[in-house]
């Protein structure tokens, strides 16, 4: 992440301190459930009538009161508002928290637009990928969407500022591209971040991998983890890793803490627990005594959830190379030049190719 020490040590007492006053440590504001996409994995997509939202300044009220480390601009597709720069102005802090991260699909993206939105105090560029090619256009619906981020990525990220990083869903359908999706980072010259698919949006099982798929989604977990001690641009660490495969495996992983260390606010300003439970409530109070007390939920393991659930031990640990450069300006080395560990392009088998989602769906 593109943050300075001073931020980072900030981040780690406010994640203590918010540990302790049941606060969230990470709030996704969800500004529009309007997508310009139609992902096979998603429920949303497409225009949403007669949706409710706040204005800027009312999602920044909602902000100044849960005090999280990290506040997410997501949507749907945030910069389908036209007001996304007021939104990020009226709740940024600059050069304090929360730490500022627009999710987006890049569709809309320009040179021009990463710069306004920069300007309005985002910290973050988060951009999806679910393939290393034109799959991706297919599986976003969105013809050329691939071929774009192929050529604004380079440009923003040539810039220097090392603030944008791609956001990847793991599924029964992309597991076998993970490693191709880290080469494809290297060259965009930005991070990549994992996270894990869960039937709880769409209810559809056929997302995750079957059980004879999983010694082959272990070796390509393995490789991931090779590549990033190889010094490829891997962000998930290697702990957050395993316990993806462990979710796999297991079909679940008990102990969420959403309402507590992670919630949602919709677009007109309700709280939800994560985005795959919807489950309105009017302040993190009432969502802590009628849903986080007796949630027994264990069906998504998220990027989000994953990280924001860590004792910490593990995030220092998970973190320890970027203390170092931060606190002590230690570099690591160079990662060496590896050779490519994915094989040359290959097209997906008929039985590889994921499920059609209805223009009617989500």
């Amino acid at each position: 992440m593109n943050i300075t020490a001073r931020l980072a040590l900030k981040m780690l007492a406010r994640g203590i301190r918010n540990k302790f006053a049941q606060l969230p440590l990470s709030v996704s504001f969800e500004v529009t459930h309007y997508c310009t996409a139609n992902c096979w994995h998603c429920n949303w997509g497409g225009p949403v009538k007669g949706e409710s939202r706040l204005q800027a300044e009312d999602y920044a009220a909602i902000c100044r009161e849960l005090r999280p480390a990290v506040s997410h601009i997501s949507g749907g597709e945030p910069l389908a508002r036209g007001d996304v720069y007021e939104i990020a102005r009226a709740m940024a802090n600059p050069g304090d928290l929360p730490w500022m991260v627009l999710v987006s699909n890049a569709a809309a993206l320009t040179v021009d637009k990463y710069w306004k939105l920069r300007e309005a105090g985002i910290n973050q560029f988060s951009i999806s990928l679910d393939f290393p090619d034109e799959r991706h256009s297919e599986f976003r619906r969105i013809p050329g969407l691939f071929e774009k981020m192929d050529r604004v990525i380079p440009e923003i990220t040539a810039l220097g500022n090392g603030d944008l990083s791609l956001n990847s869903c793991i599924t029964a359908w992309n597991y076998r591209d993970l490693p191709a999706m880290v080469e494809l980072a290297r060259r965009w010259n930005t991070s990549i971040n994992f996270s894990v698919y869960s039937p709880l949006r769409v209810n559809d099982e056929n997302g995750l991998p079957r059980p004879d798929q999983l010694q082959e989604v272990r070796d390509c977990f393995q490789r991931v983890i090779d590549m990033k001690k190889a010094g490829f641009p891997v962000y998930s660490s290697e702990r957050v890793m395993w316990k993806y495969y462990r979710f796999f495996t297991e079909r679940g992983i008990p102990g969420c803490q959403a309402g507590r260390r992670f919630l949602v606010i919709n677009p007109d300003g309700a709280l939800t627990p994560c985005a795959m439970v919807w489950a309105k409530y009017r302040s993190q109070r009432d969502m802590l005594r009628e849903f986080t007390a007796n949630n027994t939920c264990e069906s998504c393991y998220i990027s989000t959830r994953a990280n924001t659930e860590k004792t910490l031990a593990d995030f220092l640990a998970d973190n320890r190379e970027m203390l170092l450069e931060r606190f002590f300006k230690r570099r690591r080395p160079p990662g060496r030049s590896a050779t490519p560990l994915t094989g040359p392009d290959r097209q997906p088998s008929a039985q590889e190719e994921p499920p059609r989602k209805s223009m009617a769906a989500g």
